[in-house]
């Protein structure tokens, strides 16, 4: 048995496909072939033509289906796909170097890769691997060379070293039964998009995987616990099945407690909200019961353009969202950007460590001309739903003086021109470093609630890049010390009568429900498939139960002991 990061849970059982990436890129001057430069160009301009249509299929497909964070990566992708210096290298190929369109795609490709990868920022190598996906589908897109999914005529566990999302979302999706990759992250493209399709995933095994499984092996995986069994024997495959099984019935069983109200079994009540960007996402929200919205992401409406949305475009998107959860509470995280997420309409300047510089709401107090807008659109907004703002990336309790300020100044604007606004608007910030949560204390009399931001409040406690594959095996949600800073964030707000969210990928893992009730937290956000799943382990589990197994996992030494303690009473 192989174990590795368990990326989508679900049961997977079939027979193996292991995909190899093409290695070798051409290097100028390997290609003899006579051509025109006129026909390579008309082919490149049809070949392009073509890969848009591809990621925007993707892209369509996944925003329907509610993907919001999966169908950003292809509009990401697009974005690539048109960058203006990848063409000018790829022009300069077929003119200077006499290459045919394709292999001057991936030269041009894999120079622009490399200069990524040499920088040594992990946001600029994961843009590598985008890079070099987007060359491979408009490489295809030249040679008519068959897709994975063109590849695979029988249904198949998909393992290889990486794979790319035009690669994955090729697969037709009765034939991809479950995919097994010797590289990748919880927070790779490849795990996302398993995780949204439902697809059953095991990333970051290593050199091992491919090592002992060949195409044709047997294969049985476990998302949820990181397993893959080869060749497993009579006893592993009973085991599985059952799993499987189980899985079924569990899901019938969700889809019918869906109006079951939010409340452990001792009568401790909880609140239960979702993540959303879209206004599709907001109506399947309300569809799971979410009892509001309690992280609407506002990037998209970002980056998905060269210029930047105006007041009204926004107030247009924010109203929309309010319409299909009415009377319920809308918490809106003003602009987040800088990190791993950059505007083409705003470009931001490189930095040897962007996620520990100038991102979220530091770039909206250094540009007022950025928030300000987005401040008058939220209070506009206001006036007819339950609206909340929701500051990003706080450090110090300044920060949230000066966005106070220019709220303020907000106010003072609509006032004078005559707006009708909200006057009572909810002031609240993302709990993501330990600065803000060891000083939650004197955040809680500035603001009137908190929303923990697990997922990068865990990389930055414990210094861990949750992109970085190298090492993400220390990216511990579960660390005590991340427990801790949750804990005293708890308390803290609660001394001051505030309520507490937990909006990161840990409100969303039903496992970990108990853990966080016991530790405090008055409300879960997280998607909106997730809300089953989390409805249900709210209501099987008491209060009383919840704070004992806080306080035991807060006297744990590390994270796997604290995983092993939840096992224990899952």
């Amino acid at each position: 048995m192989l174990h590795g990061l368990a990326a989508a849970p679900g049961v997977a059982l079939g027979p193996a496909l292991v995909y190899q990436l093409a290695e070798a890129l051409p290097t100028a001057g390997s290609s003899t072939a006579t051509f025109s430069v006129a026909q390579e160009q008309v082919r490149l301009a049809k070949a392009l033509a073509q890969a848009d249509a591809s990621l925007g299929e993707h892209e369509a497909r996944l925003r329907q289906a509610n993907k919001a964070e999966e169908a950003d990566i292809f509009a990401a992708h697009r974005m690539l796909l048109h960058d203006p210096s990848l063409r000018e290298m790829i022009d300069q190929a077929i003119t200077e170097h006499s290459l045919p369109a394709p292999d001057a795609v991936l030269l041009a490709a894999n120079a622009q890769a490399e200069l990524l990868e040499e920088i040594g920022d992990d946001y600029l190598r994961a843009r590598a691997v985008d890079l070099r996906d987007v060359a491979r589908l408009l490489e295809r897109a030249l040679t008519g060379t068959k897709s994975l999914g063109e590849q695979l005529s029988e249904p198949a566990v998909i393992v290889g070293r990486d794979l790319g999302p035009s690669d994955l979302m090729s697969v037709p999706h009765e034939r991809l039964l479950g995919l097994v990759l010797a590289g990748g992250g919880l927070t790779a493209h490849s795990s996302i998009l398993a995780r949204g399709l439902g697809i059953p995933a095991v990333v970051g095994l290593g050199e091992t995987l491919l090592h002992n499984v060949a195409t044709g092996t047997l294969l049985a995986l476990d998302g949820a616990t990181g397993q893959v069994y080869v060749a497993p024997n009579e006893t592993e495959l009973a085991t599985l099945r059952a799993q499987a099984t189980a899985l079924r019935e569990q899901e019938a069983t969700l889809r019918e407690a869906v109006a079951l109200p939010t409340i452990t079994s001792d009568g401790h009540a909880i609140a239960l909200v979702a993540n959303a960007s879209t206004v599709a996402e907001a109506r399947s929200a309300h569809a799971w019961g979410a009892a509001g919205i309690g992280l609407l992401r506002t990037e998209l409406l970002f980056l998905e353009r060269t210029t930047l949305p105006d007041e009204t475009e926004q107030l247009a998107l924010y109203a929309a969202i309010a319409a299909e959860l009415p009377g319920l509470p809308i918490t809106v995280r003003t602009l987040d950007v800088g990190g791993d997420k950059h505007l083409p309409a705003f470009p931001l300047p490189h930095e040897d460590n962007p996620f520990l510089g100038w991102r979220g709401l530091r770039i909206g107090l250094s540009e007022p001309d950025l928030l300000l807008p987005q401040l008058r659109a939220l209070l506009r907004a206001g006036a007819n739903a339950t609206i909340r703002i929701m500051l990003p990336m706080v450090s110090t309790v300044s920060e949230v003086q000066q966005a106070r300020a220019l709220l303020d100044r907000a106010r003072r604007e609509l006032d004078a021109e005559g707006l009708a606004y909200a006057q009572q608007v909810e002031l609240g910030v993302m709990i993501e470093v330990p600065s803000a949560a060891l000083t939650a204390d004197a955040l809680a009399r500035e603001v009137d609630f908190f929303s923990i931001g697990t997922n990068d409040l865990t990389q930055y406690t414990l210094a861990c890049d949750r992109g970085n594959q190298r090492v993400a095996t220390l990216y511990q949600p579960l660390h005590p010390s991340v427990l801790q800073l949750i804990a005293m964030t708890c308390t803290a707000a609660h001394r001051h009568g505030r309520h507490v969210a937990v909006c990161g990928e840990l409100g969303g893992d039903p496992k970990a429900t108990a853990l966080l009730i016991g530790l405090g937290v008055d409300e879960l956000s997280c998607s909106p498939g997730s809300i089953p799943h989390v409805r249900a382990a709210i209501r099987a589990t008491s209060y009383a139960d919840a704070q004992a197994l806080a306080h035991q996992a807060l006297e744990a030494p590390d994270a796997a002991a604290v995983q092993a303690l939840l096992n224990t009473v899952a």
